[in-house]
């Protein structure tokens, strides 16, 4: 009989996708800062005019039904 070994993944190979994974999350979350600054910094009215359409929606939709 031939004795068949399991193949198991790599400790090192785990190891690296964390650490892709984690270099990923922080580069976007940088970049999601950097554009969020920007655009306050930029466009302050528009910020405003989405906070105001926001608000609106939220207060449409806690209103009770007749």
């Amino acid at each position: 009989m031939t004795a068949r070994r399991r193949r198991l993944p790599h400790a090192g190979e785990e190891g690296q996708a964390l650490a892709e994974s984690a270099l990923l999350l922080a580069t976007l979350l940088g970049a999601l800062a950097v554009g969020g600054t920007w655009l306050l910094k930029t466009h302050p009215q528009m910020l405003r005019a989405i906070d105001a359409q926001v608000r609106g929606h939220c207060l449409a939709l806690s209103l009770p039904f007749p």
